[in-house]
């Protein structure tokens, strides 16, 4: 795989040139090109970050048999990271120096709108700056999502009227790949990359709770330090001058849920990427589902059971309960039995707490400390304080309890369970189908208004 790189005022655009079989993957390369528009000076993105940049957009076509090329050349310590790392080769080295932390940097956040990157603002350092990846379609485009981004758009300006400096960057990087997405996981930090310089960074920082950091959701403990995300591309990061931060890598869902209930950025904060508008999620996606729990679990004010079981009946977010494990079980079996202990009657909230076993409120509420290790040495004290005003340490038998996490083997009870689960739900299949159909006549007209809106611009 080969990447063009052009920087013109405005606008960073990464131009794909696949060689013979870069395409052939689990992941489709559906257009050739991705742009960028950003603030910052053609010649003010040192070339190491040009060259990352491009390496995230191209990332599911590029294989470690062969060497990636750019048109930008790479300092050698930036080759060495990517070969230690994710044991990738660079093709075109130079011989300038790499990017060095500067002095007087601020931390950057990859910033979504969710709960969980609102929360990691509200106790991250005041000098923090949050940076948006904002889609939007290429002429031409066809394609539609669920995804609506207007309530994240309208989070970044709550945050703005709160004081905090947020930069939107519209791209149309997720068009590459089919289906419509982002290319890689890290691809959401090419926004704070190409403004490492001109906005002096020094941490690039996400909103990643305990059950995705320590992969809980994923049915068992997994030591995030061991991840790719710290092991793999940490190194290749630091190459750039920027520290890896995740503040609230250490708690729950349910204490990002506590800070943005509490924190006045909580406003800011929505989950639901398929709602029209901030404080107007769609009620029927699975985070919705999951959410409102969470929500409920916190404040003691429970939905009626027909709305908890409507949003579960769903065709996706049924199979949120159906898999195995769970998704997001710890929280779900926390809310379920939360749910239960203040006296609610749902059918279907009693199964799932049957299947997932005993809440681990215990350690859900507090903080894994050896999370905090991992965050950059010059921000974790101040940020731990923070934290704790929500979440206390663990006890050594609570991070002990983390640790053996697993609900992966053989149990008999949990499989009477998924059985019951199973015969609730084909008691009562999906009735969104029509709703779905009706959605995506919006999602198409929306997107061609939007092709209209970009053509007139």
């Amino acid at each position: 795989m080969h990447v063009e790189v052009e920087h013109v005022p405005g606008r960073v655009t990464f131009t794909l040139e696949p060689a013979a079989g870069d395409e052939v993957g689990r992941v489709g390369l559906a257009r050739r090109s991705a742009s960028f528009l950003v603030d910052a000076p053609p010649g003010g993105v040192h070339p190491d970050v040009l060259v990352v940049a491009a390496l995230l957009c191209a990332r599911p076509w590029v294989h470690r048999r062969r060497r990636f090329s750019c048109s930008v050349p790479a300092s050698r310590d930036l080759a060495d990271a990517l070969h230690a790392g994710p044991r990738l080769r660079l093709a075109n080295l130079g011989d300038g120096p790499p990017r060095h932390t500067p002095a007087d940097g601020r931390p950057g956040l990859c910033f979504s709108g969710g709960t969980d990157s609102v929360a990691a603002l509200a106790v991250m350092p005041g000098t923090t700056r949050s940076y948006h990846l904002a889609r939007r379609a290429p002429a031409g485009e066809r394609r539609s999502t669920l995804m609506d981004g207007r309530a994240a758009l309208e989070s970044c300006e709550v945050l703005r009227q709160q004081g905090h400096a947020v930069t939107v960057v519209p791209s149309d990087v997720e068009y590459l790949a089919d289906p419509v997405g982002f290319p890689h996981d890290l691809t959401t930090a090419v926004p704070l990359l190409l403004h490492a310089d001109a906005d002096r960074l020094d941490a690039v920082a996400w909103g990643a709770p305990l059950e995705a950091t320590y992969r809980l959701q994923r049915g068992r403990f997994r030591d995030y330090a061991q991840s790719p995300f710290v092991a793999e591309w940490g190194p290749v990061l630091a190459a750039l001058g920027l520290a890896t931060c995740v503040p609230v890598a250490g708690v729950s869902e349910v204490v990002t849920s506590t800070i943005v209930a509490r924190h006045p950025a909580g406003r800011a904060a929505q989950s639901c990427v398929r709602g029209p508008g901030l404080g107007r999620p769609c009620g029927r996606c699975p985070k919705c589902a999951r959410k409102t729990l969470l929500a409920a679990s916190i404040s003691g004010a429970w939905p009626p059971d027909r709305v908890l079981e409507r949003q579960w009946r769903g065709t996706e977010s049924r199979q949120h309960l159906l898999a195995e494990p769970m998704k997001v079980e710890p929280v779900l079996a926390h809310c379920a039995h939360r749910y239960l202990a203040d006296g609610g009657g749902s059918e279907l909230l009693r199964i799932v707490a049957a299947k997932a076993g005993p809440d681990p409120r215990a350690w859900l509420a507090r903080s894994y400390e050896p999370a905090l290790e991992l965050l950059p040495a010059r921000y974790r004290d101040a940020i731990a304080d923070r934290l704790h005003e929500y979440a206390l340490p663990m006890s050594a038998d609570e991070e002990a309890a983390v640790r053996a996490y697993d609900v992966t083997g053989p149990d008999p009870g949990r499989a009477s369970a998924q059985e019951d689960l199973h015969r609730w739900m084909a008691a009562r299949p999906p009735r969104d189908l029509t709703r779905r159909a009706a959605d995506r006549v919006r999602r198409e007209l929306r997107a061609r208004r939007a092709r209209t809106d970009l053509d007139a611009g």
